[in-house]
């Protein structure tokens, strides 16, 4: 929710929003939402070293994890793990904002997590205002001031699962002198190319996930491609062994199941497009995604909220400025999203 420190100024809003709007927090239902972990496909068998249990992560086994992902994306610069993509977002943030005058520069809409880890740190965030729903690079450049020391966003887009063409970022990226985090934890749906496998600047940041597309979310393993300047200052910030063995161990073994990780974003894409495909007959426009999360532009009311949780429905709210919510909506299972439907059919026929 945004609240009463949002001032809206120029092209951007300025926010010192807390972890405590996080949508983490919302209460998870019988029928949630809100998760976008969800691996459809079915795992192969791992044979599980029990043993890696009692033993902090190697640096053997974690430089064969990054080793693999530099050939399997034949990557040039620097690699690093970390606990998700958004434990290195965080330890990025304090890496860079450092006093309540820093500020990073994102796109409203975006995830916010980079948002509420700026204001941990002391600092406030430039919310820019999107172009129906498309991310302004423009705008974003121009938001930018002296005390801007960082630019955060996601492609494809976080909640609203539009992409922003590779080419324009890495122009974008040339034409300021600030490092630019870009969050690609949902590439692998857009079925477009990353910016991993361009000419990086040296001020271009890539975080990438094994939460989506791997079905790994709760195993909190995630890699940063960075220059090796911004990889020191990284080091020099970042605590060790904040990722477990046991999640390279398993990332290890699931990287190179390409037949795995490729039939489980087909059913994800399928389960949306039908998703997308109800809502829109109910008369609930969506913003068309090309991620494993869809954004409503329809918007609703806190009642209509109100009655989603009395029927056991968690969803992201995505609060606007005149009171009015759009939802986002993590594309999960046939039988839940079918539950799902089901209670929006049963409200709007009340």
């Amino acid at each position: 929710m945004l609240s009463h420190s949002i001032l809206e100024k120029n092209n951007y809003i300025i926010s010192r929003r807390t972890y405590a709007e996080d949508y983490s927090n919302i209460d998870s239902k019988d029928i949630d939402m809100t998760l976008s972990g969800t691996f459809l496909n079915k795992y192969p068998e791992f044979d599980i070293d029990y043993k890696c249990f009692d033993s902090y992560p190697e640096k053997r086994a974690t430089k064969e994890l990054i080793e693999i992902i530099k050939k399997k994306n034949s990557i040039k610069k620097e690699v690093l793990l970390g606990a998700g993509s958004n434990g290195i977002l965080q330890n990025l943030i304090r890496t860079y904002i450092r006093s309540k005058k820093d500020n990073l520069v994102t796109p409203f809409y975006t995830f916010n997590q980079a948002e509420y880890a700026t204001t941990s740190c002391g600092g406030y965030t430039k919310r820019v205002l999107l172009d129906e729903y498309d991310v302004n690079l423009e705008r974003m450049k121009k938001s930018i001031d002296k005390n801007t020391k960082l630019v955060y966003m996601c492609n494809p887009n976080n909640p609203t699962g539009r992409y922003i063409d590779g080419s324009e970022i890495i122009k974008f990226c040339k034409s300021i002198n600030i490092p630019v985090i870009v969050d690609e934890s949902a590439i692998e749906f857009s079925h477009k190319k990353s910016l991993i496998n361009m000419n990086m600047p040296k001020n271009l940041v890539v975080l990438r996930s094994f939460s989506k597309a791997y079905g790994l979310a709760n195993l909190r393993l995630g890699y940063m491609v960075c220059d090796k300047a911004i990889k020191n200052d990284y080091v020099e910030h970042t605590t060790t062994n904040e990722f477990s063995g046991f999640s390279v161990y398993i990332t290890t073994k699931m990287i190179n199941n390409e037949k795995c990780i490729k039939k489980n974003v087909e059913l994800i894409e399928k389960e949306r497009d039908t998703l997308e495909k109800e809502l829109n007959k109910l008369g609930i426009k969506t913003i068309k995604s090309c991620t494993n999360t869809i954004m409503t532009e329809t918007e609703f009311d806190k009642e209509f909220l109100k009655e989603l949780s009395k029927n056991n429905v968690s969803i992201v709210p995505i609060h606007k400025t005149n009171d009015k919510y759009q939802i986002r909506i993590a594309v999960q299972d046939k039988e839940t999203n079918r539950k799902f439907i089901k209670v929006i059919k049963n409200i709007i026929n009340k």
